[in-house]
């Protein structure tokens, strides 16, 4: 199996990583022919061991017959589609993206097989060619276009933690529900996951925006229960969230996908999500 991950960040890295050691033929696409240089020359260091991945910087370059694998935010999807349609016209491509903005991009593109991932292993970025696996977790598929058998092979990678699951839209969902209940929080308040729990008026918000959420989309009961979300806070309790890390490193976080598609998709006023939303996005002008 051939792969190609777009972009080099802690989940670009750590899934090379993954991958290559589940027996993938695995290469990275870097934004920069810098760090593309570094990782050849000094392979991707993870939790110090060294993955010898090569790394590109060219789109030419890609396989014909590589899964390419979108490892970047959401906002830089749209500067990726005119070199994704001229290079890759023909591969399968799977999106990896938070929240659930990117889907209106997949359905614009010609490409006769696409499919989405959920990433739930936590990754730390230590620089360029280095990525900390902070929490072991599972990657969930599901097919947006096309054949499913086309992307089932990585479901069978030998010691890769992998599901498929038939519905892209709940599997989708359910990651942006529990995203847009940590992340807002913890990017205002700069408090680790775990601390979400154990601060008391931080816990107190957290189940009023899931009230809130209840509401609006009774089926997050089932799709993921309050007991889940505390219990993936203490799971990832020395985890900073990757909103409040984009907030401190001054980038632009990843509200709309996010929060804002939340606001969108609600039948109803979500005025406590709102004013987060709105709090952030000061912070971000």
């Amino acid at each position: 199996m051939k792969v190609v991950i777009v972009g080099a960040g802690a989940v670009g890295l750590l899934l090379a990583c993954l991958l290559e050691e589940a027996g993938a033929a695995v290469q990275i696409l870097a934004h920069q022919k810098q760090q593309a240089r570094i990782i050849n020359e000094h392979g991707i260091i993870k939790d110090g061991h060294r993955h010898n991945v090569p790394a590109i910087a060219d789109w030419a370059e890609i396989p014909a017959d590589a899964f390419v694998l979108l490892a970047v935010k959401y906002d830089a999807l749209d500067g990726l589609v005119p070199a994704l349609k001229r290079y890759a016209p023909h591969n399968p491509v799977v999106f990896l993206q938070n929240g659930m903005l990117h889907l209106r991009l997949a359905e614009q593109l010609p490409h006769e097989d696409i499919a989405a991932a959920s990433v739930e292993h936590g990754a730390l970025k230590i620089s360029g060619n280095e990525v900390r696996h902070t929490g072991n977790g599972t990657v969930k598929w599901a097919l947006l276009k096309g054949r499913q058998q086309k992307f089932l092979p990585f479901t069978k990678l030998e010691g890769f933690q992998s599901e498929w699951h038939e519905d892209a839209d709940r599997l989708l969902f359910r990651k942006v529900l529990l995203n847009g209940i940590i992340n807002p929080l913890t990017a205002i308040t700069a408090l680790k996951n775990g601390e979400l729990v154990t601060n008391p008026y931080a816990f107190e918000l957290m189940q009023r925006v899931y009230a809130e959420l209840d509401w609006a989309f009774p089926e997050i009961n089932t799709l993921l229960p309050f007991e889940e979300v505390t219990a993936l806070c203490k799971a990832t309790a020395e985890n900073t969230s990757s909103m409040l890390m984009d907030r401190q490193a001054g980038r632009k976080m990843e509200l709309d996908t996010i929060v804002l598609y939340l606001l969108e998709r609600s039948p109803i006023e979500l005025p406590l999500l709102k004013a987060f939303y709105q709090l952030l996005k000061s912070i971000e002008v």
